[in-house]
């Protein structure tokens, strides 16, 4: 399973504008990164927090489940969404780069693979 989350990992940051990945579980488990930059354990904490976060307010204004989330900062966003039940991608780009689609499909793998557990 790992070797797939690999695969899925690398290629997302393969795509022009990307910086890093990981994948981690909701409740803030790093389950894949090789961003070496940044300290791992706590951002996919974090991440995990924002995406909850925001999944309870959007429940309590009655709008679903939020698609993504996005924080935007100087010259870079991380986005973050929900991969499947257990799991979240949380990607770092450059401001203008676009690529939901990419970061949508590796979600939805990221989804089946866990599925298959």
């Amino acid at each position: 399973m790992k070797d797939e989350y690999i695969r899925i990992i690398r290629d997302v940051e393969s795509t022009a504008g990307i910086e890093g990945a990981l994948i981690a579980t909701r409740d803030g488990l790093l389950i894949y990164s090789d961003m070496e930059k940044i300290p791992q354990q706590a951002f996919a904490a974090m991440c995990a927090t924002i995406l909850s976060s925001s999944e309870v307010a959007m429940d309590e204004t009655g709008t679903g489940i939020p698609e993504k989330v996005v924080v935007y900062g100087k010259g870079k966003k991380i986005m973050i969404v929900g991969a499947g039940k257990e799991y979240l991608l949380a990607v770092i780009l450059s401001s203008e780069a676009d690529v939901d689609n990419i970061i949508y499909e590796a979600a939805r793998k990221i989804a089946m693979v866990s599925e298959k557990k």
